[in-house]
């Protein structure tokens, strides 16, 4: 509160009151360092937040320049992210706070197309941070199919590469081939394993042999049969294939003498089944595939409920369609009396007069044809009485 009351900012983007980038500068603290440290985390992350405003190269109109004024905010973006850069650890921790709690000056960019070029070297530095101190994230194969709302889980990295990579700052190249280096040529390692996948399916080229990787990511390295199966689902282009290698994977043949893993390629088949009947496949294929002699616990009551599910979707289906039938219908009534309205027009006086005697002319025009379709009618009916007489 003392700096924000007396407006001692410039102190903070200074260094020794004389902030220059050099190789002594590197074993100085900087002021905003030095802040976090006092105060911590927590706190100096909420004052951050509050103060800090659009890099200086940030425009709101490309023709008069003038710059983006936040009320309250004195600490330029990149000139905070600038101090903190020999200190990797709190950088990735600032941008971290940055993308979640001021996307509008960092991801976001309703007024302009193409984001400013600090913006995106701080995006391709983030990126770096990313891979650097993201921790990984192991699992098992999932062969339980109740885990549903676990796996549409969203990771940060996965939030910062859906909102940092349409920008054009991090090219999706660059990240396939750092992720593929930090993974190794282990397909089965849970590594980046969703992240990789992502850029493959959304940056990728569309072949069959990046749709077989992803799929593999999918299945070997993250070991997740529900986001396998929704990725087959709406690969439309290769989803027979990839069928083909789900059904593979689900009934590989085990060990005469293994009577666990008959057990395990069982439970994992009927989790294929839960998962496609969840993610609206075809499950009368599927059924057709189970291998002879596979025992699937609970095959019935799967099958039974899945059919269930398939039935109230319909009937959503059918009822949201009624409903925007009855939106649109509506719609266009109200188009229709709109478009019939009258509108007010203002004109000049000369105008008003002249309309004014041409309504007048109009209206003795239709007095003398009145006066003379009487006459007519009034001789007409004087002729029709004397030939009766």
């Amino acid at each position: 509160s003392l700096i924000e009351i007396h407006q001692l900012y410039p102190i903070l983007l200074t260094r020794n009151y004389n902030f220059v980038d050099s190789a002594s500068d590197v074993q100085i603290e900087p002021p905003i360092a030095s802040l976090i440290r006092l105060v911590g985390l927590n706190k100096a992350g909420n004052f951050l937040m509050e103060s800090i405003s659009p890099p200086e190269d940030t425009y709101i109109d490309d023709q008069n320049k003038e710059k983006v004024i936040y009320v309250g905010a004195n600490l330029p973006l990149d000139l905070v992210a600038r101090q903190l850069k020999p200190r990797p650890k709190l950088l990735y921790w600032f941008l971290y706070q940055v993308f979640t709690r001021k996307p509008e000056i960092y991801v976001k960019f309703p007024t302009t197309a193409v984001p400013p070029k600090s913006i995106t070297d701080l995006h391709r530095i983030q990126f770096s941070l990313f891979v650097e101190f993201a921790e990984e994230n192991g699992s098992g194969r999932n062969t339980d199919a109740a885990s549903f709302t676990e796996v549409d889980r969203e990771t940060p990295f996965m939030a910062f590469l859906k909102a940092a990579l349409p920008h054009a700052g991090v090219q999706p190249e660059n990240v396939r081939q750092m992720l593929e280096s930090h993974r190794g040529s282990r397909i089965d390692s849970p590594v980046f394993a969703r992240e990789l996948a992502f850029v493959i399916e959304k940056f990728g080229r569309g072949t069959e042999e990046d749709a077989k990787e992803t799929l593999d990511l999918y299945l070997r390295g993250l070991q997740n049969l529900y986001l396998a199966v929704s990725f087959a689902e709406r690969s439309k282009k290769h989803t027979g294939i990839l069928w083909d290698i789900l059904v593979n994977y689900c009934t590989s043949p085990p060990a005469p003498d293994d009577a666990e893993q008959q057990i395990n390629s069982g439970s994992l088949f009927g989790s294929l089944l839960e998962a496609a009947a969840h993610c609206g496949a075809d499950l009368s294929s599927l059924v057709s595939k189970i291998p002879p002699g596979m025992a699937i616990e609970g095959l019935r009551e799967k099958l039974i409920s899945s059919v269930i599910d398939y039935r109230h979707k319909v009937k959503i289906h059918e009822q949201a369609s009624k409903i925007q039938a009855d939106d649109k219908v509506g719609v266009l009534r109200e188009l229709s009396h709109l478009s019939r309205r009258g509108s007010r027009i203002s004109v000049s006086p000369s105008r008003k007069l002249s309309n004014i005697s041409t309504k007048l002319s109009t209206k003795s025009r239709l007095q003398n044809e009145r006066t003379r379709l009487t006459n007519i009618s009034a001789f007409t009916s004087d002729t029709f009485s004397l030939s009766i007489r």
